[in-house]
């Protein structure tokens, strides 16, 4: 049997100065880091301008029991059915749940919500109580990429600059977005924060009209502006007590929860066909 070789380790040159203090030199660690950082940070996926939550009311989950004392009509029977399922603050976190959220499988009468970090997607929630919505009914063949379409105008802000203004005080902003199933179409609203600010009201319907597709174009008649504090299910106060600070932004290291006023009664997309709506 031939004789294995074995490598050699005595005999061998010694490294000199200079070359052992290139190789241990902090510089060059420090170097390598500085590398690895500009690397991660140029994979890293564009963050948005605003953090959302991503919200599942879900008709099929059974409210909690009313608390001692509480009638429990109406206590928990929409709030317990609210679930966080996500948030969303760069450009990939959102097509990972985009694309792994099929809507076309919810059950009738179900809905999600895209709001911005902090704020519930309940008419009575102070960011909300003085607002209202735009509403389209959209037939169900094209409701993915109508949902589609209203999500990127509102994560790339195109529905925020809608409703930009000079004011300095109680500025409008784009609250978030719903979508609600029903038997042959689908809801989808626009929250915003001022339902007396008629330039933004306008300005939403019109960045929502001109920049959909062709194909999702829709007729006279299938959508409207209504306030919230219009529909009979409200419960809450219009006065100006909400704070008046900006949602949370992606970059922020923290966001300032919205408090919850009046959970008793809280109400939001799937009361609108039975509240009067026409539909």
């Amino acid at each position: 049997m031939p004789e294995q070789p074995q490598l050699k380790v005595t005999g061998l040159p010694t490294m000199g100065s200079e070359e052992a203090a290139a190789t241990t030199s902090p510089a060059r660690g420090a170097e390598m880091r500085n590398f690895l950082q500009a690397r991660l940070q140029k994979n890293r996926a564009p963050p948005l301008v605003h953090s959302w939550d991503f919200w599942h009311d879900r008709q099929e989950k059974s409210p909690a029991p009313p608390s001692n004392g509480s009638n429990g009509a109406a206590e928990g029977s929409y709030e317990d059915r609210l679930e966080v399922l996500a948030m969303v603050d760069d450009v990939k976190k959102f097509w990972n749940v985009f694309n792994n959220f099929d809507i076309g499988r919810l059950a009738l009468r179900d809905s999600v919500h895209l709001f911005h970090k902090g704020v519930k997607p309940v008419w009575e929630d102070p960011r909300n109580s003085r607002g209202g919505a735009w509403t389209f009914r959209v037939p169900k063949a094209v409701a993915v990429e109508f949902w589609r379409d209203v999500c990127l105008m509102a994560i790339g802000e195109q529905l925020q600059n809608a409703v930009e203004s000079d004011r300095t005080t109680f500025r409008d902003d784009i609250c978030g977005i719903s979508l609600g199933v029903r038997f042959n179409s689908m809801l989808i609203q626009i929250w915003n924060r001022d339902g007396e600010h008629q330039e933004g009201v306008n300005g939403i319907l019109t960045t929502v009209l001109e920049n959909l597709s062709p194909e999702l174009k829709l007729k006279e008649g299938s959508y409207y502006y209504k306030k919230h504090s219009e529909h009979a299910g409200f419960t809450g106060s219009t006065s100006d007590s909400a704070n008046n600070s900006r949602p949370a932004s992606a970059s922020s290291a923290t966001s300032q929860a919205s408090s919850t006023a009046n959970d008793q009664g809280m109400q939001s997309l799937n009361a609108i066909v039975d509240q009067g709506s026409g539909w």
